[in-house]
């Protein structure tokens, strides 16, 4: 015959043994839980680019080429578009967008026209952001310039800024080639 003493130490060797089955049950529930999607930065991008457009009731998505990097260093890619379409286009450049990353998507802080590439993201920083080695001009009046941060936006006319010398350009990791592809910066 069984003690009182003796059932309940057996229940309270199977409840404990239980307890670590359910606790095993749950982290392996937890480890093989689906992992949030990524996030699509194209479509984030192209978002981007569609906000922009209804703002000035464009409906025609241009031609661009695109390219990221962490220009403020807040640990966010940030996104650059170059609007490579006749429309977007003069004589002396196209339109440069770039956009902010934030968790929602991108907010415009800089919309550059008579830009041309290639265009790079320089060592320098201007009140927290990186400037933007771009290329300007035509025949004797080509060069490249540094687009300077002023602490919102970008500028928006870079033929005004002084050319920098060609034998001596600063630090810079590219991100849009003259003809090729984009890349990503690693910042």
């Amino acid at each position: 015959m069984r003690t009182p003493f003796t059932l309940a130490m057996a229940c309270a060797l199977v409840a404990l043994s239980c307890a670590g089955c359910s606790t095993n049950a749950r982290s392996d529930a937890q480890a093989t839980a689906p992992l949030p999607p990524p996030v699509n930065e194209k479509a984030l991008a192209d978002k981007a680019l569609e906000t922009f457009l209804a703002s000035r009731s464009i409906r025609e998505i241009p031609a661009h080429r695109d390219a990221t990097a962490d220009l403020d260093g807040d640990g966010t890619k940030d996104l650059l578009m170059l609007l490579d379409d006749t429309n977007w286009c003069q004589a002396d450049g196209c339109t440069l967008l770039v956009f902010h990353g934030g968790k929602d998507g991108y907010r415009l802080v800089g919309e550059s026209v008579s830009v041309q590439a290639p265009i790079a993201v320089g060592a320098r920083t201007n009140r927290g952001w990186h400037d933007l080695l771009v290329n300007v001009g035509g025949g004797d009046e080509a060069g490249t310039v540094a687009l300077e941060f002023d602490g919102t936006r970008y500028p928006a006319d870079p033929t005004m800024a002084a050319l920098l010398d060609p034998a001596r350009l600063p630090s810079a990791t590219p991100l849009l080639d003259a003809e090729l592809e984009p890349r990503v910066a690693v910042q």
